[in-house]
């Protein structure tokens, strides 16, 4: 039997994060007639998610399905998930969300209400050590906007919707989204492999709206707020701006380039500007950090940093 709506989560070795994220989805209720089906993609070797699966799948109110994908690799377990969703609409959510109340109403309502092809949810952070943020941090794991449900939102370009970044947490696909376009392998252990198929989908001329009544949690781990790690993944995260963003362009080597001078400009004037960071206080200048590494990676003639190799090394690969 199909479903209505098909709610993907993929997962790396998070037990307990995962249960937490299953228990948060299995308390929701469908209206009556509206099948719900929820995919777990187990992305590690072991299948160390399968006896947590088996355990919120029998007290589960909808069918809960467990899969496999190797190897490790977000992207391939996105892809797995999707091939296996049987719904006309694709919910995304990452193993260390937790989902409000009434977050299965509000999406269902918002998905019918509006017509466009992927919506987004808000996401606020619960930082574990939330003495360790700054305002960059806090922004990084966050996605607040002050506008209207169904404000027209845009990944990239002059239209790019300021002030936050699109991704696949807390989000809804229609799945036609997905007849000719799939994440790409070679963003799966950098990140960015859900940006890059929003950039890819922008420029095929598909719409993506804003859905602040669906709301999530996200579990930040203190470990996350670490500064070496962050300016890592914010190096990664400029390459895979850069990379997304010249793939979806008409002239994609051009484009590369233009986003190379432009952040070269940026370098000069941000190490002009170090000296003023720095009097400015610790806040600040480990934000200044943080821009700069983003800045960097977007000059980067290398290839993509594997931020999640290195970081599931201890933690995490794949996210919802």
């Amino acid at each position: 039997m199909t479903a209505d709506l098909s709610i993907i989560v993929c997962t790396y070795r998070r037990a307990e994060p995962l249960r937490r994220a299953l228990d948060s989805v299995i308390a929701q209720r469908a209206p009556d007639g509206v099948r719900v089906e929820l995919i777990v993609v187990d992305n590690s070797d072991d299948r160390s998610a399968e006896a947590i699966v088996a355990a919120e799948a029998a007290r589960s109110p909808f069918p809960i399905v467990y899969i496999e994908a190797h190897p490790p690799n977000i992207s391939v377990a996105r892809n797995a998930g999707v091939a296996a969703a049987t719904g006309p609409v694709i919910a995304f959510l990452d193993d260390d969300q937790q989902v409000d109340s009434d977050w299965l109403a509000q999406a269902l309502h918002g998905v019918a209400t509006h017509d466009h092809d992927v919506l987004f949810g808000p996401v606020t952070p619960v930082f574990e050590a939330p003495e360790r943020t700054t305002a960059a941090i806090r922004a990084l794991f966050s996605r607040g906007l002050a506008a209207p449900a169904g404000a027209e939102l845009f990944a990239m370009g002059p239209r790019k919707t300021p002030g936050i970044t699109l991704a696949t947490n807390n989000s809804f696909f229609r799945t036609a989204a997905f007849r000719e376009a799939r994440f790409d392998e070679a963003f799966g252990n950098a990140g960015g492999e859900d940006y890059d198929l929003l950039c890819q989908l922008q420029a095929q001329g598909f719409r993506f709206g804003w859905l602040p009544s669906a709301r999530v949690s996200e579990e930040v781990p203190a470990r996350r707020c670490d500064v070496g790690y962050l300016r890592r993944r914010l190096y990664a995260g400029g390459q895979a701006f850069a990379a997304a963003v010249a793939r979806a362009s008409p002239s994609p080597f051009a484009t590369r380039w233009a986003i190379r001078a432009k952040a070269a400009v940026q370098a000069v004037l941000m190490a002009l500007a170090t000296p003023v960071a720095a009097l400015r206080g610790r806040e600040a200048w480990t934000d200044h950090g943080f821009r700069f590494a983003g800045v960097l990676g977007k000059l980067s003639f290398g290839r993509l940093y594997p931020i999640y190799r290195h970081e599931n090394d201890g933690g995490k690969r794949a996210r919802g």
